[in-house]
Formats: C-alpha cells, sequence, structure tokens
C-alpha cells in the first residue's frame, strides 16, 4: 500500500472516530464529564456535578450533596433507585421549532429553525426581538425551558437579540447549576440548545422601496377618482418584492392637499387579493405620510401597543421609502385599510355585519350615515354600502340597534349586552395609554357587529385606527410629542366634549377589567412595547434621514426614541396606579375593609415570615412596583399619618 494513502487514510479515520466520540459526547449530555446521577424510584433524576460540589457523604440511610456555596441537599436511601456515574436514559429532543406569524404580530413570514444537536439557528423577519416560539419535542410528557422556567409552546415569550438557552427535559429532573457567581441552585435537567435568531432587519441598510408608476405619468390629485398604475415592491431583503397593476388614489382628511408634490397618504386597490410583504391576503392597503411634523413613529409604536393589548383586527406597520414616477415622496407606512376584509376584519359571512366608523367629518352619503339619540354621535356607515354590497341590513336596522347600545349607556343602564366588553376594554385601554385625541372629537373610531340581525350578536370596538394626534401632541407643536400629558386623567379631563366614552368607562364593572389588563401589560408587555421603539427605530433610521435630507421633516427621532420609552413607562405607571385605586382599598394589608394601625402590624409579619396567604398582596403593595418590602411599610405609615392630621 502507499504509504501517503495509507497515512492519509489514517488520519481521516482517526479524525471521524473523534467527531463521532465528539457527537456521541454531546448527545449523551455534556454533564456527564463528572456527575453524579441520582435516580429516584418515582422516576426522577438529579444530577450532581463534581464542578459544582465540594463533598458527597452518604451513610446507611442517606446521601448528602454539599454544593460550593454551602448548601446540603440530603436524600433517603430508601426514596432513591440508582446512583450511578453514567446518564442511563435517553433525552427528549425538539423535533421542530417555529415561529409563527399566528402568535408573532411582527413576523409576517413563518420561520422554521433548523436544529442540529445542540443549536437552533432560524432566520426571521419583522421588527421587534421578543418571539413566542411554537415546538415539537420527541416525548408528550417532556418540557422545555430557559432560566428554569417552563416554556409554554405557543405562548411563552421572549427576547432574542441574543441566544437563549433552553433545556428539553421531563418535569422533576434537576441539575445542581452554578446560577450566579458563587451562588447554586437546583434547575431542570435534559438535553440543551442554544436558539440562534438572525434577524434580517438587522442586516439591512435599508427599508423596502416603493415604486408608483401610474399610467401615462399622471399625477394623483383626486380622493374619489383612482389612477391606473404599476406597482414595485423591493422588499429590501427582509420582505418579499412583488410587481403588480394597481390602482391609486389619494385619502385623508387634513393631511390631504391636491398639490401632487405634497407628502400625501394614499389608498391602493389591487384587482385581486395579494400579500405584500407577506401580510395577510386584501385588495385594498393604505400609504400613510405620518406627514404631521414629529409623528412618524406614533403609528409604529400606537399599533405595537394595540397589538400587545389585544386589540381586534390590530393594523401592520410597514416602513417604506415611496417613490411615485421616479419622484421621491418621503418614508411612508404601508398598512391595511380599515375594513370587512382578510386583511383587516376577516368574517366569514358580510351580508347582516355592518362597520362604522364615529367620525366628526360625517362625510358619507346621506344615505350612509346618522347621529345618534342620545349624544348626537355622527355616524358614518362603511359597510354595507347600500346599493353596492350584498346585504340584508338597511339604514334603519343599523341605527336602531346602535342607539339601542347607547340609550342605555345615557341611561346608566347595563350596556354589556350591547358590546363585547373584553374588546371595548382593550380598545379604550389603548387610547387611553397613548392619550389618542381622535376620541375626542370622535374621529376615526370604528365598531362593527358580525350579525345585526341577531339579538345576541355584539358590537365590538376596533381596529384602533389614525394616531398622530396622540402621545402627549398638543395639536400645534410637534415637540410635543412623548414630552407633555403623561398624567392627563384621560376620560375625566379629556372627554368632557363627548360624554358618551366616560360613561362607557365608568360602567358595567369596567374598573376591574381595566385593573386586570393593565396588571398583565406592566407584568408581561410593557417591557417589550419600550423594546420596540428601539427596535422599530434602528431599522428606520435611514428612511427618516433620507426624509430629513428631503426637508420633510428635521425631527431628531433617536431622540425621540428615548422619549418615547420615558413617556410610556411613566404613564402606564400613572394610569394603572389611578386604575388601582378604583379596585383596590390600598393599606387594607389584613383585608379587613379598614386601613389602621393593625395593616402595619400584619405588613411587617408577613416581611419577617413571608406567608402569603396572611395578607392582601395588591392592598399591601402601596407604591404599586409589584414588591412587597420595608418601602411600603413605611409609605402605608406615612399614609396613616397624613390621614390622621387630614381628619384633625
Amino acid at each position: 500500500m502507499d504509504k501517503k494513502f495509507f497515512y492519509y487514510s489514517f488520519y481521516t479515520t482517526t479524525c471521524v472516530r473523534v467527531l463521532v466520540l465528539m457527537l456521541f459526547s454531546m448527545l449523551t449530555a455534556q454533564f456527564a464529564k463528572s456527575s453524579c446521577f441520582v435516580t429516584f424510584n418515582d422516576g426522577r433524576l438529579y444530577v450532581f456535578p463534581d464542578a459544582c460540589i465540594q463533598s458527597q457523604i452518604e451513610d446507611d440511610s442517606s446521601i448528602s450533596f454539599v454544593a460550593h456555596d454551602g448548601t446540603i441537599y440530603t436524600y433517603s436511601l430508601e426514596d432513591i433507585s440508582n446512583i450511578d456515574d453514567q446518564l442511563t436514559k435517553a433525552l427528549p429532543v425538539f423535533t421542530s421549532y417555529k415561529f409563527k406569524n399566528k402568535y408573532n404580530y411582527q413576523v409576517y413570514t413563518d420561520a422554521t429553525g433548523t436544529i442540529t444537536d445542540n443549536a437552533i439557528n432560524i432566520e426571521v423577519a419583522g421588527i421587534g426581538k421578543r418571539l413566542t416560539a411554537s415546538f415539537t419535542i420527541s416525548d408528550e410528557n417532556a418540557r422545555a425551558y430557559v432560566d428554569g422556567k417552563e416554556q409554554v409552546n405557543s405562548e411563552s415569550r421572549l427576547r432574542f437579540d441574543n441566544s437563549r438557552s433552553y433545556v428539553v427535559g421531563y418535569p422533576g429532573d434537576l441539575i445542581l447549576t452554578e446560577v450566579e457567581q458563587g451562588q447554586y441552585a437546583m434547575m431542570p435537567f435534559g438535553h440543551t440548545y442554544s436558539v440562534i435568531v438572525d434577524f434580517l432587519t438587522d442586516r439591512s441598510i435599508v427599508v423596502p422601496r416603493i415604486d408608483i408608476n401610474t399610467v401615462g405619468g399622471v399625477n394623483i390629485t383626486s380622493k374619489e377618482v383612482y389612477v391606473d398604475a404599476e406597482i414595485i415592491i423591493d422588499g429590501a431583503g427582509v420582505f418579499p418584492s412583488m410587481k403588480d397593476s394597481v390602482q391609486i388614489r389619494g385619502r385623508g382628511n387634513d393631511s390631504w392637499s391636491r398639490n401632487p408634490n405634497s407628502k400625501n397618504p394614499y389608498r391602493l386597490k389591487f384587482a385581486s387579493k395579494v400579500k405584500p410583504f407577506g401580510l395577510p391576503k386584501g385588495k385594498s392597503w393604505v400609504l400613510l405620510a405620518n406627514k404631521r411634523k414629529g409623528s412618524m413613529l406614533t403609528n409604529a409604536i400606537g399599533m405595537k401597543a394595540a397589538s400587545l393589548i389585544g386589540c381586534a383586527s390590530a393594523n401592520h406597520i410597514i416602513p417604506v421609502d415611496l417613490f411615485i414616477n421616479g419622484q421621491y415622496k418621503g418614508s411612508y407606512n404601508f398598512t391595511e385599510k380599515v375594513g370587512f376584509a382578510g386583511n383587516s376584519v376577516d368574517l366569514d359571512d358580510e351580508t347582516s355585519a355592518a362597520l362604522l366608523e364615529l367620525d366628526q367629518y360625517y362625510d358619507e352619503a346621506a344615505t350612509q350615515k346618522f347621529k345618534s339619540t342620545p349624544y348626537s354621535i355622527p355616524v358614518n356607515i362603511k359597510h354595507p354600502e347600500f346599493g353596492v354590497d350584498s346585504t340584508f341590513l338597511s339604514l334603519n336596522v343599523i341605527r336602531n340597534r346602535f342607539n339601542g347600545f347607547v340609550a342605555d349607556v345615557y341611561d346608566g343602564k347595563d350596556y354589556s349586552k350591547h358590546v363585547d366588553m373584553d374588546f371595548l376594554a382593550r380598545f379604550m385601554m389603548v387610547n387611553e395609554l397613548i392619550r389618542n385625541l381622535e376620541m375626542l372629537h370622535p374621529k376615526s373610531i370604528f365598531c362593527y357587529n358580525e350579525n345585526l340581525l341577531d339579538p345576541d350578536s355584539e358590537f365590538i370596538f376596533g381596529p384602533v385606527w389614525d394616531l398622530d394626534w396622540a402621545f402627549g401632541y398638543d395639536g400645534v407643536n410637534s415637540t410635543s410629542y412623548f414630552n407633555k400629558s403623561i398624567t392627563l386623567d384621560y376620560f375625566n379631563a379629556q372627554l368632557t366634549q363627548q360624554p358618551f366614552f366616560a360613561a362607557l368607562r365608568s360602567g358595567a364593572d369596567m374598573g376591574h377589567r381595566f385593573y386586570n389588563l393593565w396588571k398583565k401589560f406592566r407584568s408581561e408587555d410593557l417591557d417589550e412595547l419600550c423594546e420596540f421603539c428601539q427596535d422599530y427605530y434602528q431599522y428606520v433610521r435611514p428612511s427618516f434621514a433620507r426624509n430629513k435630507e428631503a426637508n420633510l421633516d428635521d425631527t431628531d427621532y433617536e431622540i425621540q426614541a428615548i422619549q418615547a420609552v420615558n413617556w410610556l413607562r411613566q404613564r402606564a405607571d400613572y394610569i394603572f396606579n389611578k386604575v388601582r385605586l378604583e379596585v383596590v382599598l390600598l393599606g387594607d394589608a389584613n383585608n379587613d375593609g379598614q386601613v389602621n394601625i393593625a395593616d402595619v402590624t400584619d405588613l411587617i409579619d408577613y416581611l419577617l415570615n413571608q406567608d402569603a396567604t396572611s395578607i392582601n398582596l395588591e392592598a399591601a403593595d402601596i407604591d404599586g412596583d409589584c414588591n412587597i418590602n420595608i418601602n411600603d411599610v413605611t409609605n402605608l405609615i406615612d399614609m396613616l399619618l397624613s390621614s390622621n392630621l387630614t381628619s384633625n
């Protein structure tokens, strides 16, 4: 045999053997290098790596492991079926891992991960770094954990700007782990994966570009007459590109100008349903100009808030650079047109459904509008369009059903039979959070009913729309965005001109609904909304810079994105604490209906003994930071002293 061939074959074979041994070592768990595996009679497995323990003690009846921080873990030998230095059972593994559009508002195309031995790599097209994973595991009895917390399939949400470590194992299987420097704890044991997400937006240096070329190069000067055109979408390496025929016309009220050179908003209508940017199929779409100086973050942040809070049919916002007939028009938002359609309010049957817009412009034909009795609310009927749409409804049917609803609100009756209370609470919550002045007029307030011929069918408020008069904007100064009205009492102080919404807010147990929604939002969703402010700005900043160079808006959006986070956090805290006072007797730690020195005593006792059954945690959290500590004791004492001084 040729020596060179022999050495080459030997080297190659040796390398393959080494790789196989390495893979085998990984698959049988990297924990098995030097560990003690304790199997209990009930099937649980505890793992004690040598690197984490300073000693192991065993006698006739028990075995103990002493961690480096001095913690002792002792177990009766009667409860143990086996002690070994090798892993003796197979570990469960991920068989699929995805980020589905259904569970991720900002992901426009389902993303499927590539699973290797100890890593999952996945590309994501979407703005924002928090994601909900959908996964399957080789054994239905197994679970997935991150940082010791069980992850619920298609529910749990994590931020993936850095890799996340998953453990896939059986409930009850634990391993001693150094959780912080010098501190040890028992954590879930199993097969480990590092999930690495490649966000396509991080690699992009531009936002998508839309070119609209009208037939004959004609200008778009009407809100009523469509112009035939070609549309070309360049997804800029993040979103799918497309080319199609389209019709375009102007839209909007005070944002619309007949001047074709102005930064105008537009409506797009395709001949058949399309999926631009991977969004749900639809014929009608909108290009929002965000024409008002300082407003280019408002719709993106507001729609994200609507999606997190769970409002009906929340719109998506795609930032784009728009060119019409080769002329740069500015930085725009591409989004769904509100209406009955697969890309907005998606209904199986529209023949008995109505979509209403409460709007002071009141600009529909006489057969398509009415003013409510009472309150005289201007109502535009957006669907059905009588004489065009197939419908079983009439103007009188729609008017009578809506008037029945507002009459019960006006009379202080229980109006819950008329309206979906959950969607109403969410709709009003997001408008209060962002301080949307459109509700004041009212303008652009949508609600719909799926079947007005069914007396049990309820009105649903949403989708949320038109958010440039929000976030502190005072109607005059663009620098007021994310600077003013943090502590504005929205429903009591702002809606005096439209008492209908103030009455909705105060009735039908809305306080408790608000309180529960706000608790969830502050603990689960507020961080994501604040992170989104930065994630969105980082992606869209080249478009904002181009818009600024064209002298369309000189706002410093880098600073505004930071201001947005501070404004949202402070406003959320203000509203939550105000809502909390409606439903919680603050300071009533012992839940006896009174606030006195006994509550101080019980609160101190709780801090000493940590017995959660002894106090009302919500009432004891005086400062509203979701933690019970000595600050709450101090605040409660201050409350009592202030109350006594006032009463004297």
